[in-house]
């Protein structure tokens, strides 16, 4: 009796050595495999303060407003040392999002470039992102097309690859990394180093007729002759401008932003003037806000507007008709 009480003993031990075994595997392969998931996740909300433009689809006409934003990748242990850069496209008047282009992954968080845009007389909108990528936006298609190598593949003496790519009006200024500087205008091709190859090859690229505000803040209209001869008329020569600017000119329509007074970093205006009298159409009202980038759409112009401590760092774009009435106000909160 004594004997199979001891055989009972021992089968129950070799049984609980079994089970201990087997759960102890259970929960080392569970560690194991919980420690194989990605040790990062994204976080749901984008920071937005990486450069931003309204412009014109060119296939349906309407207002579309891109923003740069930052996704922060959460780490294991709550750190956040990378990020994804996103192009986020948006309808200012439906205030929806139209779509979500994702253009870098896993950059380091503390990358902190700007991007930089610039709308050339062809239309063509260009970006830069930390001097070193160059991109074009598709105005029909609502995307970024990285640009940096086929742009200038035409051109054996950038064999050696970009170190900086800098936007300019009409044209890049470009230093290799052999360190050679060029100046390259995308109108014909151009690549130079010679000040006037340059200058008359981004001459070519204006129109017939064209406005600018001069150095004394005077309404010029410039008119283009042969060669390089052009002549300036003053618009509205009995008309006094504060620190302006031109947000949008075609041959018929001229949208300008220009101080109420002569104080500085005061209210600030938005009109629209006939293109051929310099007459006000409309004018919005006098408010402290920074105007941006602009363009023509089907209900009438979108501007970009962004504002300081003042108004609480509000941002966004104000769609307005032909007439001056405001059709849509996407307005943007702080940290939105």
């Amino acid at each position: 009796m004594a004997k199979k009480n001891t055989q009972r003993v021992v089968i129950i031990a070799v049984v609980a050595v079994l089970i201990l075994f087997i759960v102890a595997n259970a929960v080392i392969g569970s560690f194991s495999n919980n420690t194989t998931i990605p040790a990062y996740k994204p976080d749901d909300k984008y920071e937005y303060y990486s450069g931003e433009i309204v412009y014109q689809n060119s296939a349906t006409g309407k207002a579309v407003f891109m923003r740069i934003g930052r996704e922060n990748i959460v780490g294991e242990n709550n750190n956040v040392d990378y990020i994804n850069v996103h192009a986020v496209f948006i309808d200012p008047v439906t205030k929806k999002q139209i779509k979500d282009q994702l253009i870098f992954e896993r950059k380091r968080r503390l990358d902190d470039h700007q991007s930089l845009f610039e709308t050339f007389q062809d239309g063509t909108i260009y970006m830069t992102y930390a001097d070193e990528k160059l991109f074009t936006l598709d105005r029909k298609s609502n995307e970024l097309i990285d640009v940096t190598k086929s742009l200038f593949n035409s051109h054996p003496e950038l064999s050696a690859g970009l170190a900086t790519i800098s936007l300019r009006s009409e044209y890049f200024d470009l230093l290799t990394n052999d360190g050679n500087k060029y100046f390259f205008v995308p109108n014909g091709d151009l690549l130079t180093s010679d000040y006037d190859e340059r200058d008359e090859a981004i001459y070519n690229t204006y129109p017939a007729s064209w406005f600018q505000f001069d150095n004394s803040d005077r309404l010029m209209k410039i008119t283009a002759e042969t060669g390089k001869t052009k002549t300036a008329i003053n618009l509205v020569p009995n008309r006094k401008f504060f620190d302006p600017e031109i947000l949008y000119q075609d041959d018929v329509s001229l949208i300008i932003a220009t101080g109420a007074t002569a104080k500085p970093e005061g209210p600030v205006m938005l009109q629209s003037l006939n293109a051929n009298t310099g007459e006000i159409l409309w004018t919005q009202p006098s408010i402290t806000f920074n105007y941006e980038s602009a363009a023509k759409c089907m209900e009438g112009f979108a501007i970009e507007y962004a504002s300081d401590d003042d108004h609480d760092y509000v941002s966004g774009v104000l769609v307005i008709s032909p007439a001056g009435k405001v059709v849509s106000d996407y307005q943007i909160k702080r940290g939105e």
